[in-house]
């Protein structure tokens, strides 16, 4: 049995599904089972994977349930001591394996680790680890590649980007894998907020440097509309899932100014209000999860949220840049 199982989640990216895998199959470390898990492709994507890489094992995943639900259905069936998770529009460096399998045998107590992500079409780093505010909002913690950020090695953090990182196999099972739930956006804060809530760290290590095309498959398969609605809910049942009652409580007042904050700034509101509301209508199914985390929670809130940012005007000009860019990205469509 291969010690790593690497999970490939696609669709329809038959211009890039080659260059993905050609980096994979090229790595130095060759003790690994690749999979794609394919979301109801329409293109040749398939036929590029089964015709030109025919050791890949394919999972077809015609139900289009987005990439958490399809992670899902491969980690099922590993049993591999890792598992890898790479989007198609993610390029990996050719030690990523071994330099990632060296770090997690080193120190036990990681249970997620990634690393520096570049941008594919700017000289910038993408991601040196992701961010948190009190109040719900996140994002990738992004600097130019001669920033003195750039240089730092490594350090805990409260989650990454689900484009590449490796799990211990066990510890994605033992805390449920993915949230279904989710489809698309919020799904990598979650499951990285569970490995910590599960008594594991979260490590962001620079040296496993991968490129990052972002968004590819998410700007051709979700409306504006359902992308902001679907960024919304999820960040809503990620709070209230995972923080406990009192934290929550205290966080509210926080919480409701970033809301006002995102509608006064952001659009379209019709989106983020009902993203907002939508986990309050169907808070039975929150009340579930939460009890599922409370049966391997074993760090309180006091551990976690020392990760968290509280820099309100951060927050502000965060939204205006992303109003900025979602203009952009409506006025292209157009």
């Amino acid at each position: 049995m291969a010690r790593v199982s690497v999970v490939v989640t696609t669709k329809n990216n038959a211009a890039i599904i080659r260059k993905c895998l050609d980096h994979i199959y090229d790595q130095k470390f060759k003790d690994f089972i690749c999979n794609v898990a394919d979301d109801g492709s329409t293109d040749e994507t398939l036929q590029i994977v089964k015709s030109e890489y025919p050791d890949t094992k394919i999972f077809e995943c015609k139900e289009c349930l987005g990439p958490a639900h399809n992670r899902n259905k491969v980690l099922e069936k590993s049993n591999e001591e890792f598992v890898v998770f790479v989007d198609s529009d993610a390029f990996i460096k050719r030690d990523w394996l071994d330099q990632a399998i060296e770090k997690m045998e080193m120190e036990k107590s990681i249970g997620l680790i990634g690393g520096k992500v570049y941008d594919y079409h700017t000289d910038k780093i993408q991601s040196i680890g992701g961010q948190t505010h009190l109040g719900g909002t996140v994002w990738l913690e992004d600097c130019l590649i001669n920033d003195k950020r750039a240089q730092i090695k490594e350090k805990f953090c409260h989650w990454l980007p689900s484009s590449t990182f490796m799990m211990r196999t066990h510890v994605a099972k033992d805390i449920g894998g993915f949230d279904s739930d989710y489809g698309y956006l919020y799904e990598d804060i979650d499951i990285s907020w569970r490995v910590w809530l599960a008594g594991h760290k979260v490590l962001y290590f620079s040296s496993l440097e991968s490129v990052h095309m972002m968004s590819v498959t998410a700007s051709s398969t979700y409306s504006p509309w359902r992308r902001q609605f679907m960024s919304k809910r999820n960040k809503m049942v990620t709070f209230l899932k995972n923080l406990e009652w009192f934290t929550l409580i205290r966080f509210s007042p926080i919480i409701l100014m970033v809301l006002l904050v995102e509608l006064i700034i952001l659009k379209p509101k019709g989106a983020i209000f009902m993203g907002n509301i939508d986990p309050f209508l169907n808070f039975k199914k929150i009340l579930k999860k939460r009890k599922e985390i409370k049966k391997f929670r074993k760090n309180t809130d006091k551990e976690i949220v020392v990760f968290f940012v509280s820099d309100h005007w951060k927050v502000i000009k965060r939204c205006i840049g992303s109003n900025l860019k979602f203009n952009t990205f409506l006025s292209k469509r157009n």
